[in-house]
Protein backbone atom coordinates (compact mmCIF):
# COMPACT_ATOMS: atom_id res chain seq x y z
CA UNK A 1 0.00 0.00 0.00
CA UNK A 2 1.62 2.78 -1.11
CA UNK A 3 1.22 6.20 0.75
CA UNK A 4 3.08 8.74 -1.52
CA UNK A 5 5.16 10.00 0.83
CA UNK A 6 9.12 9.91 0.28
CA UNK A 7 10.88 7.32 2.15
CA UNK A 8 13.68 7.49 4.38
CA UNK A 9 17.29 6.91 2.58
CA UNK A 10 18.68 6.01 5.98
CA UNK A 11 16.37 3.27 6.46
CA UNK A 12 16.66 1.43 3.36
CA UNK A 13 19.58 -0.39 1.74
CA UNK A 14 19.43 0.47 -2.13
CA UNK A 15 19.87 -2.62 -4.51
CA UNK A 16 23.48 -3.22 -5.24
CA UNK A 17 24.26 -4.04 -8.93
CA UNK A 18 21.75 -3.15 -11.48
CA UNK A 19 20.25 0.82 -9.53
CA UNK A 20 16.42 -0.42 -9.98
CA UNK A 21 14.67 -1.64 -7.15
CA UNK A 22 14.19 -5.48 -6.55
CA UNK A 23 10.60 -6.43 -6.19
CA UNK A 24 9.72 -7.56 -2.91
CA UNK A 25 8.51 -11.24 -2.02
CA UNK A 26 6.11 -12.94 0.25
CA UNK A 27 7.64 -16.41 0.18
CA UNK A 28 9.83 -17.30 3.08
CA UNK A 29 13.18 -18.89 1.77
CA UNK A 30 16.14 -20.87 3.51
CA UNK A 31 16.72 -24.47 5.09
CA UNK A 32 14.31 -25.86 7.40
CA UNK A 33 11.76 -23.35 6.05
CA UNK A 34 9.02 -25.65 5.60
CA UNK A 35 9.84 -27.57 8.87
CA UNK A 36 9.94 -24.80 10.73
CA UNK A 37 6.03 -23.67 9.22
CA UNK A 38 4.55 -27.20 9.60
CA UNK A 39 5.78 -27.55 13.15
CA UNK A 40 4.10 -24.33 13.88
CA UNK A 41 1.18 -24.75 11.85
CA UNK A 42 0.62 -28.04 14.15
CA UNK A 43 1.65 -26.27 17.40
CA UNK A 44 -1.38 -23.80 16.50
CA UNK A 45 -3.94 -26.17 15.57
CA UNK A 46 -3.65 -28.12 19.04
CA UNK A 47 -3.86 -24.94 20.61
CA UNK A 48 -6.80 -23.73 18.32
CA UNK A 49 -8.38 -26.74 19.07
CA UNK A 50 -8.76 -25.96 23.16
CA UNK A 51 -8.24 -22.73 23.48
CA UNK A 52 -12.05 -21.57 22.99
CA UNK A 53 -13.18 -24.43 25.16
CA UNK A 54 -10.53 -24.27 27.95
CA UNK A 55 -12.85 -23.49 30.64
CA UNK A 56 -15.37 -25.42 29.61
CA UNK A 57 -12.81 -28.54 29.18
CA UNK A 58 -11.19 -27.99 32.70
CA UNK A 59 -14.31 -27.79 34.33
CA UNK A 60 -15.32 -31.18 32.84
CA UNK A 61 -12.04 -33.06 33.60
CA UNK A 62 -11.08 -31.98 36.82
CA UNK A 63 -14.62 -31.51 38.70
CA UNK A 64 -13.56 -28.23 39.80
CA UNK A 65 -16.10 -25.14 39.51
CA UNK A 66 -15.81 -22.46 36.90
CA UNK A 67 -14.89 -19.84 39.59
CA UNK A 68 -12.14 -21.89 40.39
CA UNK A 69 -10.54 -22.50 37.40
CA UNK A 70 -10.64 -18.96 36.43
CA UNK A 71 -8.80 -17.94 39.46
CA UNK A 72 -6.28 -21.16 39.10
CA UNK A 73 -5.43 -19.96 35.95
CA UNK A 74 -4.72 -16.65 36.69
CA UNK A 75 -2.50 -17.91 39.75
CA UNK A 76 -0.75 -20.22 37.76
CA UNK A 77 -0.01 -17.33 35.09
CA UNK A 78 1.48 -15.00 37.25
CA UNK A 79 3.68 -17.70 39.41
CA UNK A 80 5.28 -18.67 35.58
CA UNK A 81 6.35 -15.40 34.84
CA UNK A 82 9.39 -15.72 37.28
CA UNK A 83 10.59 -19.14 35.59
CA UNK A 84 10.35 -17.17 31.82
CA UNK A 85 14.20 -15.86 32.63
CA UNK A 86 15.32 -19.27 33.73
CA UNK A 87 14.27 -20.21 30.63
CA UNK A 88 15.53 -17.47 28.77
CA UNK A 89 19.18 -18.92 29.77
CA UNK A 90 18.21 -21.88 29.04
CA UNK A 91 17.57 -20.94 25.69
CA UNK A 92 21.73 -19.35 25.66
CA UNK A 93 22.85 -22.76 26.65
CA UNK A 94 20.84 -25.55 25.05
CA UNK A 95 19.49 -23.32 21.73
CA UNK A 96 16.18 -22.85 20.67
CA UNK A 97 15.56 -26.41 18.91
CA UNK A 98 16.01 -28.23 22.04
CA UNK A 99 14.13 -26.35 23.67
CA UNK A 100 10.52 -26.13 21.57
CA UNK A 101 11.23 -30.03 21.30
CA UNK A 102 11.44 -30.06 24.93
CA UNK A 103 8.59 -27.53 25.62
CA UNK A 104 6.11 -29.35 23.48
CA UNK A 105 6.75 -32.90 24.83
CA UNK A 106 6.12 -31.60 27.92
CA UNK A 107 3.22 -29.51 27.05
CA UNK A 108 1.89 -33.17 25.81
CA UNK A 109 2.47 -34.42 29.39
CA UNK A 110 0.63 -31.83 30.94
CA UNK A 111 -2.54 -32.62 28.91
CA UNK A 112 -2.61 -35.98 29.55
CA UNK A 113 -1.59 -35.17 33.44
CA UNK A 114 -5.37 -33.21 32.87
CA UNK A 115 -7.40 -36.01 32.31
CA UNK A 116 -6.49 -37.66 35.89
CA UNK A 117 -6.23 -34.61 38.12
CA UNK A 118 -9.33 -33.17 40.60
CA UNK A 119 -7.51 -31.31 43.28
CA UNK A 120 -6.83 -27.30 43.00
CA UNK A 121 -3.19 -27.91 43.94
CA UNK A 122 -2.84 -30.43 41.39
CA UNK A 123 -4.55 -28.42 38.66
CA UNK A 124 -2.37 -25.53 39.48
CA UNK A 125 0.67 -27.27 39.46
CA UNK A 126 -0.06 -28.73 36.33
CA UNK A 127 -1.08 -25.09 34.75
CA UNK A 128 2.08 -23.02 35.97
CA UNK A 129 4.50 -25.87 33.86
CA UNK A 130 2.20 -25.57 30.76
CA UNK A 131 2.64 -21.47 30.80
CA UNK A 132 6.25 -22.09 31.57
CA UNK A 133 6.37 -24.31 28.21
CA UNK A 134 3.96 -22.42 26.06
CA UNK A 135 6.62 -18.87 27.32
CA UNK A 136 9.35 -21.13 26.04
CA UNK A 137 7.80 -21.50 22.94
CA UNK A 138 7.26 -18.71 22.35
CA UNK A 139 10.79 -16.91 23.56
CA UNK A 140 12.53 -20.10 21.35
CA UNK A 141 10.56 -19.57 17.81
CA UNK A 142 11.98 -15.95 16.99
CA UNK A 143 15.42 -17.02 18.51
CA UNK A 144 15.37 -19.73 16.08
CA UNK A 145 14.35 -17.74 12.92
CA UNK A 146 17.30 -15.21 14.19
CA UNK A 147 19.38 -18.09 13.97
CA UNK A 148 18.45 -20.33 11.11
CA UNK A 149 16.54 -17.97 8.45
CA UNK A 150 19.35 -15.90 6.13
CA UNK A 151 19.88 -12.53 7.51
CA UNK A 152 17.28 -10.89 5.43
CA UNK A 153 14.61 -13.62 5.64
CA UNK A 154 14.31 -13.21 9.06
CA UNK A 155 10.89 -11.05 8.82
CA UNK A 156 9.09 -13.42 6.20
CA UNK A 157 10.39 -16.01 8.65
CA UNK A 158 8.49 -14.41 11.59
CA UNK A 159 5.41 -13.08 9.41
CA UNK A 160 5.43 -17.23 8.43
CA UNK A 161 4.67 -18.37 12.12
CA UNK A 162 2.30 -15.40 12.22
CA UNK A 163 0.41 -16.90 9.18
CA UNK A 164 0.91 -20.48 11.12
CA UNK A 165 -1.03 -19.55 13.87
CA UNK A 166 -3.67 -18.17 12.73
CA UNK A 167 -4.20 -20.73 10.29
CA UNK A 168 -3.99 -23.20 12.88
CA UNK A 169 -6.03 -21.62 15.24
CA UNK A 170 -8.62 -21.16 13.12
CA UNK A 171 -8.56 -24.83 11.85
CA UNK A 172 -8.10 -26.22 15.66
CA UNK A 173 -11.44 -24.33 16.62
CA UNK A 174 -13.67 -25.97 13.55
CA UNK A 175 -11.89 -29.13 14.33
CA UNK A 176 -12.77 -28.88 18.09
CA UNK A 177 -16.45 -28.64 16.79
CA UNK A 178 -16.47 -31.29 14.73
CA UNK A 179 -15.16 -33.66 18.01
CA UNK A 180 -18.35 -32.09 19.83
CA UNK A 181 -20.87 -33.07 17.04
CA UNK A 182 -19.15 -36.63 16.87
CA UNK A 183 -19.06 -37.91 20.62
CA UNK A 184 -20.90 -36.86 24.13
CA UNK A 185 -19.98 -33.98 25.68
CA UNK A 186 -17.96 -36.66 28.35
CA UNK A 187 -15.54 -37.95 26.34
CA UNK A 188 -15.11 -35.27 24.17
CA UNK A 189 -13.55 -32.97 26.55
CA UNK A 190 -11.10 -36.47 27.17
CA UNK A 191 -10.69 -37.03 23.25
CA UNK A 192 -9.80 -32.71 23.23
CA UNK A 193 -7.72 -33.18 25.79
CA UNK A 194 -6.02 -36.68 24.30
CA UNK A 195 -5.95 -34.33 20.71
CA UNK A 196 -4.12 -31.58 22.01
CA UNK A 197 -1.67 -33.85 23.14
CA UNK A 198 -0.85 -35.50 20.13
CA UNK A 199 -0.57 -32.29 18.47
CA UNK A 200 2.42 -31.03 20.51
CA UNK A 201 3.92 -34.41 20.40
CA UNK A 202 3.75 -34.06 16.60
CA UNK A 203 4.96 -30.38 16.78
CA UNK A 204 8.48 -31.80 18.84
CA UNK A 205 8.91 -34.26 15.58
CA UNK A 206 9.19 -31.61 13.32
CA UNK A 207 11.40 -29.86 14.92
CA UNK A 208 13.97 -32.46 14.62
CA UNK A 209 15.33 -31.60 11.25
CA UNK A 210 15.88 -28.13 12.01
CA UNK A 211 19.13 -27.04 12.85
CA UNK A 212 20.34 -26.65 16.66
CA UNK A 213 21.87 -23.29 16.24
CA UNK A 214 22.92 -21.77 19.31
CA UNK A 215 23.24 -18.17 20.32
CA UNK A 216 26.74 -17.31 20.53
CA UNK A 217 28.08 -17.12 24.29
CA UNK A 218 31.00 -14.45 23.86
CA UNK A 219 30.19 -12.17 21.08
CA UNK A 220 31.32 -8.75 22.10
CA UNK A 221 28.66 -5.88 21.85
CA UNK A 222 28.77 -2.64 22.55
CA UNK A 223 25.57 -3.15 25.04
CA UNK A 224 25.89 -4.94 28.44
CA UNK A 225 23.38 -5.11 31.91
CA UNK A 226 20.67 -6.92 29.91
CA UNK A 227 17.22 -5.58 28.35
CA UNK A 228 16.16 -3.42 30.94
CA UNK A 229 19.52 -1.31 30.62
CA UNK A 230 18.87 -0.77 27.48
CA UNK A 231 16.95 1.98 26.28
CA UNK A 232 15.95 1.40 22.73
CA UNK A 233 15.29 -2.70 23.24
CA UNK A 234 13.36 -1.36 26.55
CA UNK A 235 11.22 0.98 24.73
CA UNK A 236 10.09 -1.16 21.98
CA UNK A 237 9.28 -3.89 24.52
CA UNK A 238 7.09 -1.40 26.08
CA UNK A 239 5.79 -0.44 22.86
CA UNK A 240 5.03 -4.43 22.57
CA UNK A 241 3.69 -4.40 25.68
CA UNK A 242 0.57 -1.58 25.05
CA UNK A 243 0.32 -3.13 21.71
CA UNK A 244 -0.58 -6.31 23.05
CA UNK A 245 -2.61 -4.89 25.43
CA UNK A 246 -5.03 -3.16 22.72
CA UNK A 247 -4.86 -6.21 20.78
CA UNK A 248 -6.16 -8.32 23.53
CA UNK A 249 -8.42 -6.11 25.31
CA UNK A 250 -10.32 -5.77 21.52
CA UNK A 251 -10.38 -9.63 21.15
CA UNK A 252 -11.83 -10.03 24.95
CA UNK A 253 -13.89 -7.19 24.82
CA UNK A 254 -15.47 -6.33 21.58
CA UNK A 255 -17.84 -10.50 22.10
CA UNK A 256 -18.79 -8.66 25.72
CA UNK A 257 -19.83 -5.24 23.95
CA UNK A 258 -21.50 -6.02 21.07
CA UNK A 259 -23.66 -8.75 22.30
CA UNK A 260 -24.14 -7.67 25.82
CA UNK A 261 -24.16 -3.81 25.59
CA UNK A 262 -25.93 -3.18 22.45
CA UNK A 263 -27.60 -6.54 21.41
CA UNK A 264 -25.91 -6.94 18.81
CA UNK A 265 -26.80 -10.56 16.90
CA UNK A 266 -24.25 -13.29 18.07
CA UNK A 267 -23.20 -13.86 14.41
CA UNK A 268 -21.85 -10.56 14.28
CA UNK A 269 -18.66 -11.44 16.49
CA UNK A 270 -18.48 -14.41 14.76
CA UNK A 271 -18.02 -12.19 11.36
CA UNK A 272 -15.41 -9.77 12.56
CA UNK A 273 -13.37 -12.07 13.84
CA UNK A 274 -14.02 -14.37 10.82
CA UNK A 275 -12.76 -11.62 8.71
CA UNK A 276 -9.57 -10.76 10.71
CA UNK A 277 -8.46 -14.17 10.77
CA UNK A 278 -9.04 -14.93 6.85
CA UNK A 279 -7.35 -11.24 5.94
CA UNK A 280 -4.47 -12.10 8.41
CA UNK A 281 -3.94 -15.56 6.57
CA UNK A 282 -3.90 -13.64 3.16
CA UNK A 283 -2.18 -10.57 3.73
CA UNK A 284 0.34 -10.98 6.19
CA UNK A 285 3.38 -12.46 4.42
CA UNK A 286 2.22 -10.65 1.29
CA UNK A 287 2.44 -7.21 3.31
CA UNK A 288 5.66 -7.89 5.44
CA UNK A 289 7.48 -8.41 2.06
CA UNK A 290 6.07 -5.19 0.68
CA UNK A 291 7.20 -3.06 3.72
CA UNK A 292 11.32 -4.72 4.80
CA UNK A 293 13.49 -2.41 4.33
CA UNK A 294 11.41 0.84 5.21
CA UNK A 295 11.82 2.86 8.24
CA UNK A 296 9.95 0.05 10.55
CA UNK A 297 9.53 2.52 13.27
CA UNK A 298 7.33 4.48 11.11
CA UNK A 299 5.60 1.20 10.22
CA UNK A 300 4.56 0.71 13.92
CA UNK A 301 3.59 4.42 14.24
CA UNK A 302 1.32 4.25 11.02
CA UNK A 303 0.25 0.03 12.45
CA UNK A 304 -0.31 1.31 15.87
CA UNK A 305 -2.91 4.27 14.54
CA UNK A 306 -4.52 2.66 12.07
CA UNK A 307 -5.80 0.17 14.86
CA UNK A 308 -8.04 3.06 16.51
CA UNK A 309 -10.44 2.40 12.92
CA UNK A 310 -12.25 -0.08 14.65
CA UNK A 311 -11.79 1.12 18.17
CA UNK A 312 -13.32 4.49 16.87
CA UNK A 313 -16.17 2.74 15.32
CA UNK A 314 -16.87 0.77 18.50
CA UNK A 315 -16.75 3.96 20.51
CA UNK A 316 -19.47 5.30 18.89
CA UNK A 317 -21.39 2.29 18.48
CA UNK A 318 -24.00 3.48 20.71
CA UNK A 319 -25.26 6.35 18.82
CA UNK A 320 -25.26 3.94 15.80
CA UNK A 321 -28.42 1.60 14.58
CA UNK A 322 -27.21 -1.78 13.98
CA UNK A 323 -27.78 -1.02 10.21
CA UNK A 324 -24.94 1.81 10.04
CA UNK A 325 -23.00 -0.20 12.41
CA UNK A 326 -22.55 -3.16 10.80
CA UNK A 327 -20.48 -1.40 7.62
CA UNK A 328 -18.53 0.44 9.44
CA UNK A 329 -17.59 -2.43 11.88
CA UNK A 330 -16.63 -4.40 8.94
CA UNK A 331 -14.36 -1.59 7.03
CA UNK A 332 -12.71 -0.65 11.10
CA UNK A 333 -11.58 -4.65 11.43
CA UNK A 334 -10.26 -4.31 7.97
CA UNK A 335 -8.11 -1.21 8.34
CA UNK A 336 -7.30 -2.66 12.23
CA UNK A 337 -6.00 -5.69 10.87
CA UNK A 338 -3.83 -4.09 7.98
CA UNK A 339 -2.36 -2.11 11.74
CA UNK A 340 -1.71 -4.87 13.22
CA UNK A 341 -0.18 -6.89 10.36
CA UNK A 342 2.33 -3.49 9.86
CA UNK A 343 2.42 -2.64 13.67
CA UNK A 344 2.94 -6.51 15.04
CA UNK A 345 5.42 -7.57 12.47
CA UNK A 346 7.64 -4.43 12.45
CA UNK A 347 7.89 -4.74 16.30
CA UNK A 348 8.63 -8.78 16.27
CA UNK A 349 11.84 -8.28 13.98
CA UNK A 350 13.21 -5.54 15.84
CA UNK A 351 12.39 -7.33 19.29
CA UNK A 352 15.13 -9.90 17.49
CA UNK A 353 17.54 -7.98 15.72
CA UNK A 354 18.08 -5.39 18.27
CA UNK A 355 18.74 -7.91 21.37
CA UNK A 356 22.28 -8.65 21.29
CA UNK A 357 23.35 -12.37 19.71
CA UNK A 358 24.85 -13.56 23.31
CA UNK A 359 21.85 -12.38 25.22
CA UNK A 360 19.19 -13.25 22.52
CA UNK A 361 17.36 -15.54 25.34
CA UNK A 362 17.35 -13.39 28.27
CA UNK A 363 16.13 -10.40 25.68
CA UNK A 364 13.21 -12.35 24.79
CA UNK A 365 12.58 -13.56 27.75
CA UNK A 366 12.26 -10.62 29.35
CA UNK A 367 9.55 -9.44 26.41
CA UNK A 368 7.96 -12.06 27.46
CA UNK A 369 7.14 -11.30 30.96
CA UNK A 370 5.89 -8.32 29.67
CA UNK A 371 3.69 -10.16 27.41
CA UNK A 372 2.62 -12.09 30.42
CA UNK A 373 1.69 -8.99 32.47
CA UNK A 374 -0.18 -7.93 29.84
CA UNK A 375 -2.53 -11.08 29.56
CA UNK A 376 -2.85 -10.75 33.30
CA UNK A 377 -4.42 -7.41 33.76
CA UNK A 378 -6.27 -7.34 30.62
CA UNK A 379 -9.46 -9.22 31.67
CA UNK A 380 -9.20 -6.78 34.69
CA UNK A 381 -9.33 -3.80 32.89
CA UNK A 382 -12.13 -4.51 30.23
CA UNK A 383 -14.36 -5.93 32.90
CA UNK A 384 -13.86 -3.04 34.99
CA UNK A 385 -14.58 -0.51 31.71
CA UNK A 386 -16.89 -2.37 30.59
CA UNK A 387 -19.27 -2.56 33.86
CA UNK A 388 -18.78 1.17 34.39
CA UNK A 389 -17.75 3.11 31.23
CA UNK A 390 -18.34 0.40 28.07
CA UNK A 391 -17.94 3.00 25.26
CA UNK A 392 -14.99 4.27 27.67
CA UNK A 393 -12.65 1.16 26.95
CA UNK A 394 -12.97 1.91 23.37
CA UNK A 395 -11.45 5.13 23.60
CA UNK A 396 -8.95 4.25 25.97
CA UNK A 397 -7.92 1.80 23.48
CA UNK A 398 -7.57 4.69 20.67
CA UNK A 399 -5.75 6.67 22.84
CA UNK A 400 -3.22 4.46 23.76
CA UNK A 401 -2.54 3.31 19.93
CA UNK A 402 -2.23 6.93 19.06
CA UNK A 403 0.20 7.82 22.04
CA UNK A 404 1.97 4.52 20.87
CA UNK A 405 2.28 5.89 17.03
CA UNK A 406 3.34 9.64 18.31
CA UNK A 407 5.79 7.75 20.80
CA UNK A 408 7.20 5.65 17.88
CA UNK A 409 7.48 8.96 15.65
CA UNK A 410 9.68 10.34 18.57
CA UNK A 411 11.69 7.34 19.01
CA UNK A 412 12.32 7.37 14.97
CA UNK A 413 13.49 10.55 15.56
CA UNK A 414 16.33 9.84 17.53
CA UNK A 415 17.32 6.30 16.44
CA UNK A 416 17.11 5.97 12.69
CA UNK A 417 20.31 5.00 12.48
CA UNK A 418 20.87 2.24 14.94
CA UNK A 419 17.56 0.56 14.05
CA UNK A 420 18.75 0.71 10.28
CA UNK A 421 21.85 -0.62 10.94
CA UNK A 422 19.53 -3.53 12.88
CA UNK A 423 17.33 -4.31 9.87
CA UNK A 424 19.22 -5.06 6.76
CA UNK A 425 17.12 -5.06 3.70
CA UNK A 426 15.72 -8.20 2.10
CA UNK A 427 16.90 -9.86 -0.45
CA UNK A 428 14.73 -9.44 -4.13
CA UNK A 429 13.31 -12.25 -5.81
Amino acid sequence: MSTGRKTDDSARVPPSGTGEAKRPRSIPRGEGVGWFGTAALVNAIGTGFFYPYQLLFFVAVTDLSLTTVGAGLTAATLIALPAVFMVGRLVQRWGPRTVLIVAALVRAGVFVGYLFIHHIATFIALAVVAAVAQRAEQISMPVLAAGTAPAEEVGLWLALTRVSFNLGMGFGGLLAGFVFVGVDDGSGYTVMGLLNAASFALAALLYLPLAAVRPASSQKTGRTGGPWRDGLFLRLALANFALITVIVATEVGLPVYLIEELRAPSWTVGLVFAVNTVLMVLFQLPITGRVEGRAPLRVIALGSVLHAALLAVLGLAGVLSFAALLPLLLLGVSIYTLGEILATQALSVLLVKLAPEREIGVYQAFNQVLVGLSLAIVPLLVAFLLTHTAAGLWWLLTAMTVALSLGMLSLHRTSATAVAGATPAPSGS
